[in-house]
């Protein structure tokens, strides 16, 4: 479906300009076409018509950017009428050497804006259309000049000046009208495709942050329902891990409903690779079996960018949450964080015989991709001898 074309910026400010444009228009070249028809010498009937075609074309440019197929019908009309009305005598034709028509009046140059605001503002095909109507009028104001005598130019000069600036002011009325329009289409698409972006990464950190926490939930209520009857001494465990990860989500869902909001408020930091240690421990209490195995994450491993270590923090996170939630119960997962020279790598492995991941990956895969590109890495997931291996490496 085709809209009209619209430009950054407020609605009215264009309407001003344009109000500008007519003004400045009307002001320059209205008085001299007026002046010339009344003193043409024309019958009264031709007369009135060509003043009136005078002012609907002035008329026309200022409600070119509102109703710009409207303005341009009024304005093709009016220039049809001064195509065909017969030629203008007076004082002006004896300054100028010859009676001459109409058409040639400084005011026609109207029509060039006009056929400008309809390639930039009116949707399809109106454009097109408006090009063809222009270049019809062109081939009919050659036709109604053919006679003109008040030039000392050579004849062959005359036309080929003549065509030259009839169809090369409406070809390029027509072009400067399309490429305003071809380049608010395309500043429109880029808003929308940044916001589509913003969308998606606040989507990918909301599932991260409530799969992971709830994962966690479940499964320390699961093994509470079933361990505090025999073991008394362990619910008040249990019950803090849950409250503690219940805080952490709320503090995380603070932060991003603060970017939704765009507060001013300071929010917490996001996690980063300084925080996989505090992550596996709680994945640890919540009964995951982990192993662990990266250098000293402090004075071992120079330091990535932010993007990246959330990144790699956001991976491990959602693959360990997929095992808590997908693996048997005598699940081990392997953490390996290694940094070569000039790149990030995590890679979480599962030995405890996850079910196969089905062929259409879930929103938690698909976010995991989409982080890992935006910071230009690569992703691999499958399936391993006894699990489903993620292996995630990033660019620093």
């Amino acid at each position: 479906m085709s809209t009209t074309a619209t430009g950054p910026g407020p609605r009215w400010l264009g309407g001003a300009a344009q109000l500008a444009v007519a003004g400045v228009l009307a002001l320059v070249v209205l008085p001299v076409g007026w002046t010339s028809v009344v003193e043409g010498e024309v019958a009264r009937p031709w007369r009135w018509a060509l003043l009136a075609a005078l002012v609907a074309l002035h008329l026309a440019v200022a409600t070119a950017r509102r109703w710009p197929v409207a303005s341009f019908a009024v304005g093709a009309l009016a220039e049809l009428v001064l195509v065909t009305a017969p030629d203008l005598g007076g004082p002006t034709a004896t300054a100028a050497g010859s009676e001459y028509a109409p058409v040639l009046l400084p005011s026609s140059l109207c029509f060039f804006v006009l056929l400008y605001a309809v390639s930039a503002h009116a949707a399809r095909p109106w454009p097109t259309a408006a090009l063809v109507g222009g270049l019809v009028g062109c081939l009919l104001t050659v036709v109604r000049l053919w006679g003109f005598a008040g030039t000392a130019l050579e004849s062959w000069t005359w036309w080929l000046m003549l065509s030259t600036a009839t169809v090369g002011g409406t070809v390029a009325a027509w072009a400067l009208g399309r490429f305003r329009a071809t380049r608010a289409a395309w500043i429109a698409q880029l808003a929308e495709q940044g916001a589509a972006d913003e969308r998606r990464r606040i989507a990918r950190e909301m599932h991260d942050v409530v799969a992971h926490s709830l994962a966690v939930v479940v499964s320390q209520a699961e093994a509470g329902r079933l361990v505090v009857a025999q073991s008394p001494d362990r619910a008040p465990g249990i019950l803090a891990t849950i409250a503690g990860t219940g805080r952490e989500a709320l503090t995380e869902m603070r932060g991003l409903l603060g970017v939704l909001r765009d507060d001013e408020a300071p929010t917490d930091p996001q996690p980063g690779l300084a925080d996989l240690p505090a992550l596996v421990e709680r994945m640890r209490t919540a009964g995951l079996t982990v192993e662990y195995d990266a250098p000293d994450l402090a004075t071992e491993v120079p330091a990535v960018p932010p993007g990246v270590g959330l990144t790699a923090y956001r991976v491990v996170q959602e693959a360990l949450t997929n095992v808590a939630r997908h693996a048997r119960p005598d699940a081990v997962v392997r953490v390996v964080v290694d940094r070569p020279a000039d790149a990030l790598q995590v890679v979480v492995t599962d030995h405890g015989g996850a079910p196969a991941v089905a062929a259409a990956p879930g929103r938690g895969l698909t976010g995991m991709r989409e982080r890992v590109e935006a910071v230009g890495g690569t992703l691999e997931t499958g399936p391993v001898a006894s699990g489903w291996r993620v292996s995630a490496r990033m660019p620093v």
